[in-house]
């Protein structure tokens, strides 16, 4: 029977623990989620655009006061 190399040799030759152990885990639990929809659902909000004044979100502005984030409308929308 062959003997089996100790921990510490295998965490090693993984390049350390934090490597060893996500090895361990990505095989019991697969692989890292990519996010919560596909792309086509993302697509279509963006392409919907503001719901208050209908313009591109990407021409809001965001501002963050106090740990909260408000989204501004373009003036020149509506």
């Amino acid at each position: 029977m062959a003997r089996r190399e100790s921990l510490r040799t295998r965490i090693r030759a993984a390049g350390g623990f934090y490597r060893w152990w996500n090895a361990r885990l990505v095989r019991l639990a697969g692989p890292a989620q990519l996010g919560a929809w596909g792309e086509d659902r993302e697509g279509r909000a963006t392409a919907r655009g503001c719901p208050e004044c209908g313009a591109a979100w990407d021409a809001h502005e965001t501002l963050h006061v106090l740990g909260r984030a408000k989204l501004v409308c373009p003036v020149d929308a509506a």
